[in-house]
């Protein structure tokens, strides 16, 4: 590829964010304002402190989205196609398992069985 025509694939960006970065930077100003002018119901500085952090909520995500590689569409995308495949439910038994049952071992006493868990150290070195 030339160089010269590398900045033809790039996505338009105004100081360093993209048009839907900016769109929801304004969305959350304008959200932070509505909500501090005509929607609060607390006093003026709790409405100050509630309208800065809720302005702020897609502003930071503006920004993490810019400094990452986190693709939320992309996602989504994955997250839907997941839970809408056929074969989700595959594995197992399916509807006709019943579970473990447990049964007492029917097999030797006691003494038996600390004479079959007695180690051999001789046989591990031949």
């Amino acid at each position: 590829m030339n160089l010269a025509y590398k900045h033809l694939e790039s996505k338009l960006k105004i100081a360093e964010l993209t048009i839907l970065q900016w769109g929801g930077l304004l969305i959350g100003v304008m959200a932070g304002l509505m909500w501090g002018m005509y929607l609060s119901p607390f006093g003026a500085y709790l409405t100050l402190f509630s309208a800065i952090y809720l302005a702020g909520v897609p502003a930071a995500a503006a920004f993490l989205a810019n400094i990452s590689s986190f693709d939320l569409w992309l996602h989504v995308k994955a997250l839907v196609r997941h839970r809408r495949s056929p074969g989700r439910f595959v594995p197992g038994p399916g509807a006709a398992a019943r579970g473990y049952c447990v049964t007492p071992d029917i097999g030797g006493t006691p003494a038996d069985e600390a004479a079959s868990k007695t180690l051999d150290i001789s046989e591990l070195w031949q």
